[in-house]
């Protein structure tokens, strides 16, 4: 019971730490590189605007609302809005190198490696501050704050892609899905970010490729 009580504390404190701090998780990390998903092969593309991606930052705790608002007033025509869209893609479209490259086990490119690199690189200070019943962790902002959301999304990623569970990582089998997950499964041997989905699908095209190889094996009937 002790070590359970010990895990849970553990558990709280990551929490706690998560809220207070506004640091990214693994399953943010992920989500940020879904927002570029596929249906039947086809991109969908869901930061489909400049105001679209800094609210995505913002709905996971990664941007107070008043900042968001600031960061959107100071992108005060297309061609800035075109601009800080582009970054927030840029490194999205590199954390997803990233992480294809470990899943097949391979060097990732040189460019991606870079872009995150500076991603990594922006300023964001964790700290103590006065609290109502003590004190809690917060944050501070030492530069911008979209390159400072960008830096825990990428850190969260680079941590795992580091780490001693990097094999948990997947990419859907399914190649018209490919959807990034973690693989909490027990046997950690997941191909297919559902079962009902892409697993069903991928089990009913090889019933039909047996049944046509049957069918033509057979020859044509006297």
């Amino acid at each position: 019971m002790e070590s359970l009580l010990t895990v849970e504390h553990g558990q709280e404190l990551a929490e706690d730490l998560a809220r207070h701090g506004h640091q990214a998780s693994l399953g943010d990390g992920l989500d940020f590189v879904n927002t570029l998903a596929y249906d039947k092969g086809l991109p969908q593309e869901r930061l489909t605007d400049a105001q679209t991606a800094v609210s995505w930052l913002e709905s996971h705790a990664l941007l107070h609302h008043e900042m968001a608002l600031n960061i959107m007033a100071e992108a005060a025509n297309a061609e800035a809005e075109d601009r800080l869209l582009s970054r927030i893609r840029r490194v999205r479209g590199a954390l997803r190198e990233l992480l294809d490259a470990a899943v097949e086990q391979r060097p990732p490119a040189g460019a991606a490696l870079r872009e995150v690199n500076r991603a990594l690189r922006a300023p964001y200070v964790i700290e103590l501050v006065p609290a109502a019943d003590g004190m809690s962790l917060d944050h501070r902002h030492e530069g911008d704050p979209v390159s400072g959301a960008l830096a825990r999304l990428s850190e969260a990623v680079a941590r795992e892609l580091t780490g001693q569970k990097v094999r948990r990582l997947r990419v859907c089998a399914n190649d018209e899905c490919r959807w990034v997950f973690n693989d909490h499964s027990p046997a950690g041997r997941r191909k297919w970010c559902d079962m009902s989905s892409c697993g069903n699908r991928a089990k009913a095209a090889r019933h039909r490729a047996r049944q046509k190889e049957m069918a033509a094996g057979q020859g044509p009937l006297c």
